[in-house]
Order: C-alpha cells, then structure tokens, then sequence
C-alpha cells in the first residue's frame, strides 16, 4: 500500500533513527531557519505563475508529480520534455511558481514534469542524492524517476532525443546523477546549487560535502561518472549555477561540478584523460541587479559546449531570477529559467551519441597508420560537432 505523501516513518527502526537524525542536523543547518513550504502550501499555488496551458496532478507507481502542458501542445507534433526536480522542503507547485519554468515552457512550447519527493522518502522532502540505493541505474528514486519519464513519454507526443532534467540544490544534484546514469535517456541537464555526481555516500558525509566540498574533487567525480556510464558513455552537456555566498552548498561544489563533467564527458568521446584541457574557453562578466557574475563556457577538443558554468557574487542558496515572492529566490539575479533552456535545447540525445560512437566506429579500408586513423576519427568528430556549434 503506497506510503502517505506526509508520512515521517520508514519500515525498519534503523532507517527511522537514520532519518530522524538527518533531520535535526537539516534543522539546526541554515536552510532549516527558512519558513519550510508546509504540505497544504501545494494546493494554494496549484496554478502557480501566469502561465496558460494546463498543469496537470498524477499518480505513477504510487508517488505523485505534476506536469505542465503548454497552450502550443499538439498531440500530432512531438515537444521536448524537461524533468525538473525540486528542493529540499518544496514541492512542485512551489518549485513551478518560484522559477517561472511554466512561462518559460509556455513560450517555448515544452512539457516540464515536476516529480515529488514525499515525507516518507526524505522527512525534508530532498532527494536522496547521496545513497546509491537511491540515486543509481535501477535503483530506488533514479529508477522511478526514469520510469516516469518513460511514463510520460509514452502519454504525450514527446521528441525522444529532446528530453531534459535539471533541479535545485538536492534535485540539482539527483540532476546530475541523472544525466550520468541514464545516458540513454536524458540529453542534457541544467544543476543549481547542487554538488558533483556521486560526492558522497551517507547523509553524514553529504552534509559535509555540502557545507565544504571536500567529500571529493572533480577529477574523482569525473572518473566516477565516466566508469558509471559504462558503454553508454559520451559528453553529458550540463549548465552550473551557483552563488558565491551560499552557504548550504558551498560554491566548491560548484567547481567540482565543472571538472567532472568536463572529465567524463572528454573520456566520454576521447577515451584518454590527458589531453583535456580544464581552461574555459570563454570568461565574460556582467551585472544583473545587485549581482555581478562570471559565466564561464568549456568546449572540447570537438568544439562542442560541454559546460556553462555561472556563478552569481553574493547569490545566496537561491534560484536565481525567480519570482519576488519566493522562499528559495534571489529575483534579481540572471533569469536562470530561461538560461537554463536556452542551454539544454540546443542538445540531441542522438546527435550526441553518434559524436562518441565515431570514435570507434569510423570505417577504415585496408592496412592504416595509427596517425591516418586518428585524424580520420578527428574529421568525423569535427563533423560532428558542427551540428552542435551554437
């Protein structure tokens, strides 16, 4: 029988006492001295922004999420779909509401799916990011996740090579799990204030992660994610936001975050680690409101924008450019919503898929140099990558 979405127990008093100690320490953190989104909050804001179209409750292997169809919807024209992942103590209303991505769909012309996280899988409503019984192929929340992205694929006319995820702080970070371990699945992924893939592996050490960043580095998350995709393996396409004054997750995670994607999305397509190059390939800064931040942009040897990373001065645990009247916000901010889209959408799952094959695959006629078959390989990646080139 599912679990009540408000229910505070586990079924094993191991996991209860886990939970109850999670969140003390969750309390007594500073994102646990903000007003929390109560559970009657979601029915307040069931239509939350301005947005038209239809933002639709379901129900899928006992857990509830939300999904937003746009006026423009056609059921004869396949659209895009974004899985968009709360934070901590919000729920998809909320998380709707506070980022604008309904107008930003709306305009568009994209599905966003909003899945909840219950009190009965996190007492705080996170993302169990940390554990690998939840958060890896096959398991735990990452698997239903991924079926319920099946789920509404299959629903609603839905263009299979343009399907997205991305979330804030845990659901940033269950974003960037998933866009390693369902390489199959997702094109391209947008984290906000979120550490690294795989960082961690107890509530414990995810705290101090957060707090420190110091649970890893970049290049370990890096070769951990590239070992974790396995023979799906290629370049993970990932924006970063973060501010530099957060302090729930510190803006190391940030950084670590850059490396490691950049890590496992080179061996994703080169196979090698030595001749990545960690240097941005464009740096500009700008102001937005009372906000300076530095965006930084990474390709690899291909071309291809692999990493956008923001970092927003003085940006606190906050999405950034969401609306005024938010809990979780920072308004003035660079509208992190439409960035966020304007990145994804430029990606295709197949197109990226066939930039990783060429490596293996380039057919070659009779005996050849090592170095003829690596720049035969290199014009196909170069071919490649201008598909991609934005």
């Amino acid at each position: 029988m599912p679990a009540s979405d408000d229910t505070d127990v586990t079924d094993d008093a191991v996991g209860r006492r886990t939970l109850l100690r999670a969140k003390e320490l969750w309390q007594s953190s500073p994102l646990g001295t903000e007003r929390a989104v109560q559970a009657g909050d979601e029915s307040a804001v069931s239509e939350p922004g301005s947005a038209a179209g239809a933002f639709l409750g379901g129900d899928h292997d006992g857990r509830s999420y939300r999904l937003y169809v746009p006026p423009g919807y056609d059921a004869d024209e396949p659209v895009p779909l974004l899985v968009f992942l709360h934070g901590c103590r919000q729920t998809p209303a909320a998380f709707a509401a506070e980022t604008g991505m309904n107008e930003v769909a709306a305009d568009e012309t994209f599905l966003v799916a909003y899945p909840k996280q219950s009190r009965f899988g996190n007492p705080l409503r996170c993302w169990n990011w940390y554990d690998d019984t939840a958060a890896t192929r096959g398991n735990g929340e990452l698997a239903w996740l991924a079926d319920l992205t099946h789920s509404v694929i299959d629903e609603f006319a839905v263009d299979e090579d343009r399907v997205y995820v991305a979330g804030l702080s845990a659901g940033g970070s269950m974003a960037a799990r998933a866009i390693v371990e369902y390489t199959d699945l997702f094109a391209a992924a947008g984290v906000h204030s979120g550490p690294a893939y795989d960082a961690v592996g107890s509530v414990f050490a995810a705290l101090s992660q957060m707090y420190r960043g110091d649970g890893q580095d970049g290049r370990e998350a890096g070769i951990e994610a590239y070992e974790a995709m396995a023979d799906r393996a290629r370049a993970i396409p990932t924006i970063v936001f973060h501010g530099t004054d957060d302090n729930v997750v510190d803006v190391t995670n940030a950084r670590q975050l850059t490396e490691g994607t950049l890590r496992a999305s080179h061996r994703g397509v080169n196979g090698e680690e030595e001749t990545l190059e960690l240097e941005p390939d464009r740096v500009e800064t700008d102001v937005s409101g009372p906000y300076e931040y530095t965006r930084r942009q990474y390709r690899d040897d291909t071309g291809t924008l692999v990493v956008e990373e923001w970092l927003v001065d003085g940006m606190g645990h906050a999405w950034s450019g969401g609306s005024p009247d938010g809990r979780f916000t920072a308004p003035e901010g660079p509208d992190a919503s439409r960035l966020l889209w304007w990145f994804v959408s430029e990606y295709e799952k197949s197109t990226l898929e066939a930039a990783a094959d060429a490596r293996w695959t380039l057919p070659v006629v009779g005996p050849v140099s090592l170095s003829r078959l690596s720049r035969v390989r290199a014009r196909g990646r170069e071919a490649i990558s201008r598909l991609l080139e934005r």
